[in-house]
Protein backbone atom coordinates (compact mmCIF):
# COMPACT_ATOMS: atom_id res chain seq x y z
CA UNK A 1 0.00 0.00 0.00
CA UNK A 2 1.24 3.47 -1.02
CA UNK A 3 2.36 5.64 2.29
CA UNK A 4 1.80 8.98 2.24
CA UNK A 5 4.01 11.48 3.43
CA UNK A 6 4.23 15.84 4.33
CA UNK A 7 6.69 17.91 3.03
CA UNK A 8 6.66 21.27 5.27
CA UNK A 9 8.69 24.43 3.63
CA UNK A 10 9.86 27.24 5.64
CA UNK A 11 10.51 30.63 4.04
CA UNK A 12 11.71 33.98 6.34
CA UNK A 13 9.79 37.45 5.27
CA UNK A 14 13.12 38.60 3.35
CA UNK A 15 13.38 35.02 1.58
CA UNK A 16 9.22 35.44 1.21
CA UNK A 17 9.88 38.98 -0.96
CA UNK A 18 11.69 37.23 -3.30
CA UNK A 19 8.96 34.71 -4.34
CA UNK A 20 6.10 34.88 -6.99
CA UNK A 21 2.98 36.34 -5.42
CA UNK A 22 4.91 38.46 -2.65
CA UNK A 23 2.62 41.37 -2.82
CA UNK A 24 0.10 38.95 -0.44
CA UNK A 25 2.27 40.32 2.28
CA UNK A 26 1.84 43.61 1.09
CA UNK A 27 -2.30 43.40 1.38
CA UNK A 28 -2.72 41.16 4.56
CA UNK A 29 -1.38 40.71 7.99
CA UNK A 30 -2.24 36.89 7.23
CA UNK A 31 -3.14 34.64 4.58
CA UNK A 32 -3.87 31.35 5.45
CA UNK A 33 -5.23 28.13 3.63
CA UNK A 34 -8.32 26.66 5.01
CA UNK A 35 -8.81 23.51 2.15
CA UNK A 36 -8.68 22.78 -1.21
CA UNK A 37 -11.99 23.24 -2.96
CA UNK A 38 -11.26 21.88 -6.43
CA UNK A 39 -8.56 20.59 -8.13
CA UNK A 40 -10.39 19.78 -11.29
CA UNK A 41 -9.73 22.11 -14.25
CA UNK A 42 -6.75 24.27 -15.31
CA UNK A 43 -5.92 25.77 -11.87
CA UNK A 44 -7.19 24.69 -8.47
CA UNK A 45 -9.94 26.47 -6.78
CA UNK A 46 -8.71 26.77 -2.70
CA UNK A 47 -10.57 28.40 0.49
CA UNK A 48 -8.60 31.53 1.93
CA UNK A 49 -8.79 33.06 5.52
CA UNK A 50 -7.50 36.34 5.46
CA UNK A 51 -6.79 38.81 8.13
CA UNK A 52 -5.87 42.78 6.92
CA UNK A 53 -5.90 46.05 8.13
CA UNK A 54 -6.47 47.77 4.94
CA UNK A 55 -10.41 48.12 4.03
CA UNK A 56 -9.81 47.52 0.33
CA UNK A 57 -7.92 44.74 0.92
CA UNK A 58 -9.69 42.30 -1.08
CA UNK A 59 -10.38 44.54 -3.95
CA UNK A 60 -6.50 44.71 -3.96
CA UNK A 61 -6.00 41.14 -3.56
CA UNK A 62 -8.66 40.47 -7.17
CA UNK A 63 -6.72 42.59 -9.18
CA UNK A 64 -3.51 40.03 -8.89
CA UNK A 65 -2.75 38.24 -11.93
CA UNK A 66 -2.35 34.84 -9.90
CA UNK A 67 -5.46 34.96 -8.00
CA UNK A 68 -9.48 34.75 -8.99
CA UNK A 69 -12.12 35.18 -6.02
CA UNK A 70 -14.75 32.42 -6.74
CA UNK A 71 -16.68 33.51 -4.20
CA UNK A 72 -16.95 35.83 -0.80
CA UNK A 73 -18.07 33.76 2.28
CA UNK A 74 -18.24 35.98 4.54
CA UNK A 75 -16.23 39.89 5.09
CA UNK A 76 -16.38 42.22 8.07
CA UNK A 77 -13.59 45.39 8.36
CA UNK A 78 -10.78 43.08 9.70
CA UNK A 79 -10.74 39.61 7.83
CA UNK A 80 -12.64 37.27 5.14
CA UNK A 81 -13.43 33.93 4.13
CA UNK A 82 -13.22 33.61 0.27
CA UNK A 83 -12.37 31.10 -2.25
CA UNK A 84 -10.51 31.56 -5.63
CA UNK A 85 -8.52 30.07 -8.44
CA UNK A 86 -5.25 30.27 -7.12
CA UNK A 87 -2.39 30.22 -10.75
CA UNK A 88 0.60 31.01 -8.61
CA UNK A 89 3.59 28.81 -9.53
CA UNK A 90 4.56 27.27 -6.71
CA UNK A 91 0.54 26.41 -6.39
CA UNK A 92 0.73 25.12 -10.11
CA UNK A 93 3.37 22.68 -9.51
CA UNK A 94 1.43 20.96 -6.90
CA UNK A 95 -1.88 21.34 -9.11
CA UNK A 96 -0.12 19.59 -11.73
CA UNK A 97 1.63 16.81 -9.66
CA UNK A 98 -0.94 14.28 -9.46
CA UNK A 99 0.69 12.75 -6.31
CA UNK A 100 0.81 15.78 -4.18
CA UNK A 101 -1.84 17.94 -2.21
CA UNK A 102 -1.90 21.44 -0.48
CA UNK A 103 -2.30 20.83 3.36
CA UNK A 104 -2.91 22.80 6.42
CA UNK A 105 -0.98 24.32 8.27
CA UNK A 106 -0.08 26.87 4.83
CA UNK A 107 0.07 30.38 5.64
CA UNK A 108 1.62 33.62 4.61
CA UNK A 109 2.54 36.65 6.64
CA UNK A 110 4.34 39.86 6.64
CA UNK A 111 5.39 38.87 10.31
CA UNK A 112 6.51 35.43 9.57
CA UNK A 113 6.74 34.61 5.74
CA UNK A 114 5.64 31.34 4.03
CA UNK A 115 5.02 28.22 5.76
CA UNK A 116 3.49 25.51 3.28
CA UNK A 117 2.59 21.85 4.03
CA UNK A 118 2.02 19.56 1.32
CA UNK A 119 0.84 15.99 1.14
CA UNK A 120 1.71 13.11 -0.88
CA UNK A 121 3.50 10.20 -1.74
CA UNK A 122 7.24 9.53 -1.63
CA UNK A 123 7.18 9.89 -5.66
CA UNK A 124 5.10 13.09 -5.65
CA UNK A 125 6.71 15.17 -3.14
CA UNK A 126 10.30 14.46 -4.56
CA UNK A 127 9.41 15.48 -7.73
CA UNK A 128 7.89 18.81 -6.09
CA UNK A 129 10.69 19.38 -4.04
CA UNK A 130 12.80 18.98 -6.89
CA UNK A 131 10.61 21.46 -8.50
CA UNK A 132 10.50 23.96 -5.96
CA UNK A 133 14.17 23.93 -5.06
CA UNK A 134 14.46 25.46 -8.88
CA UNK A 135 12.50 28.61 -8.08
CA UNK A 136 13.34 29.20 -4.50
CA UNK A 137 16.76 30.57 -2.73
CA UNK A 138 19.34 27.61 -2.17
CA UNK A 139 19.10 28.73 2.10
CA UNK A 140 15.33 28.25 2.53
CA UNK A 141 14.49 24.78 4.94
CA UNK A 142 13.09 21.73 3.73
CA UNK A 143 11.85 18.99 6.13
CA UNK A 144 10.37 16.10 5.03
CA UNK A 145 7.79 13.87 7.50
CA UNK A 146 8.50 10.09 8.25
CA UNK A 147 5.75 7.72 6.64
CA UNK A 148 2.03 7.74 8.13
CA UNK A 149 0.89 5.13 9.75
CA UNK A 150 -2.18 5.21 10.54
CA UNK A 151 -2.38 2.28 12.67
CA UNK A 152 -0.16 2.60 15.19
CA UNK A 153 -1.28 6.21 16.26
CA UNK A 154 -3.88 6.82 18.59
CA UNK A 155 -6.28 9.50 17.00
CA UNK A 156 -7.57 12.30 19.08
CA UNK A 157 -11.12 12.64 20.67
CA UNK A 158 -12.77 15.60 18.83
CA UNK A 159 -16.11 17.03 19.98
CA UNK A 160 -19.63 15.90 19.05
CA UNK A 161 -20.62 17.85 16.07
CA UNK A 162 -16.97 18.11 14.63
CA UNK A 163 -16.62 14.47 14.62
CA UNK A 164 -19.54 14.28 12.91
CA UNK A 165 -18.86 16.46 10.38
CA UNK A 166 -15.55 14.44 9.42
CA UNK A 167 -17.28 11.05 9.48
CA UNK A 168 -19.42 12.39 6.74
CA UNK A 169 -16.68 13.41 4.96
CA UNK A 170 -14.75 10.62 5.00
CA UNK A 171 -18.20 8.71 3.93
CA UNK A 172 -18.74 10.89 1.00
CA UNK A 173 -15.24 10.89 -0.26
CA UNK A 174 -14.18 13.47 0.70
CA UNK A 175 -10.55 12.92 1.70
CA UNK A 176 -10.44 10.32 -0.92
CA UNK A 177 -8.13 11.24 -4.59
CA UNK A 178 -9.27 12.37 -6.35
CA UNK A 179 -12.57 13.91 -3.93
CA UNK A 180 -15.73 12.40 -4.45
CA UNK A 181 -17.22 15.56 -3.03
CA UNK A 182 -17.10 19.10 -1.99
CA UNK A 183 -17.40 21.31 1.06
CA UNK A 184 -20.50 22.44 -0.53
CA UNK A 185 -21.95 19.25 -0.99
CA UNK A 186 -21.31 18.34 2.63
CA UNK A 187 -23.00 21.70 3.78
CA UNK A 188 -25.95 21.13 1.46
CA UNK A 189 -26.52 17.33 3.50
CA UNK A 190 -26.46 19.60 7.09
CA UNK A 191 -28.08 22.35 5.89
CA UNK A 192 -25.56 24.75 6.99
CA UNK A 193 -22.97 27.62 6.19
CA UNK A 194 -19.80 26.09 3.66
CA UNK A 195 -17.86 27.91 6.09
CA UNK A 196 -18.46 26.00 9.06
CA UNK A 197 -17.89 23.20 7.27
CA UNK A 198 -14.64 24.31 6.31
CA UNK A 199 -13.81 25.87 10.01
CA UNK A 200 -14.68 22.34 11.71
CA UNK A 201 -12.70 19.88 8.79
CA UNK A 202 -9.31 22.67 9.41
CA UNK A 203 -9.42 22.38 13.33
CA UNK A 204 -9.77 18.49 13.49
CA UNK A 205 -7.38 18.59 10.71
CA UNK A 206 -4.83 20.73 12.46
CA UNK A 207 -5.93 18.24 15.65
CA UNK A 208 -5.01 15.25 13.77
CA UNK A 209 -1.99 15.88 12.57
CA UNK A 210 -0.53 17.68 15.10
CA UNK A 211 -1.10 14.34 17.32
CA UNK A 212 -0.20 12.21 14.62
CA UNK A 213 3.73 14.40 14.32
CA UNK A 214 3.94 14.45 18.11
CA UNK A 215 3.64 10.65 18.40
CA UNK A 216 5.74 9.96 15.69
CA UNK A 217 8.51 11.68 17.46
Amino acid sequence: MTSLRFLQLKVTPEQAKLLPGNQIMDIFEQFETISTISTKGKFPEILFRVVFNNPNAIERFDQLEAFEITEILENNQTSALFSAYTKGPIPMLIHSNPETWIHTPSTISKYSGLFLTVLGTSKGLKKFRDEILELLPSTIKISISKNLKGNSIAAPKLPKRRSEIVNLAVKNGYYQSPRLCKQRDLAEILGIKQGTIAEHLQFAESLIMNSWANQSE
